[in-house]
């Protein structure tokens, strides 16, 4: 069987738990590849809903000025 030898055990030094999920400020070229890709991806999104609502605006005023000639 193995047995643990307890000279071998060291102290640890540094007690702080590091945290990894912290984003690192650097600047913008040394910048890591997911947080970049976050921010692509959001103004991609605000872009096709920002579509969306010009598309959905312009058939509501075809419509409606549709129905006010037609009566």
């Amino acid at each position: 069987m193995l047995q643990i030898n307890p000279k071998k055990f060291k102290n640890i030094q540094n007690k702080t738990i590091p945290s990894p999920l912290r984003p690192k400020f650097r600047n913008k070229n040394e910048s890591n590849i997911y947080f970049l890709s976050q921010r692509k991806f959001n103004t991609e999104k605000k872009a096709k809903l920002l579509k969306k609502t010009k598309i959905l605006l312009i058939i509501a005023i075809i419509s409606i000025g549709g129905y006010i000639l037609s009566s």
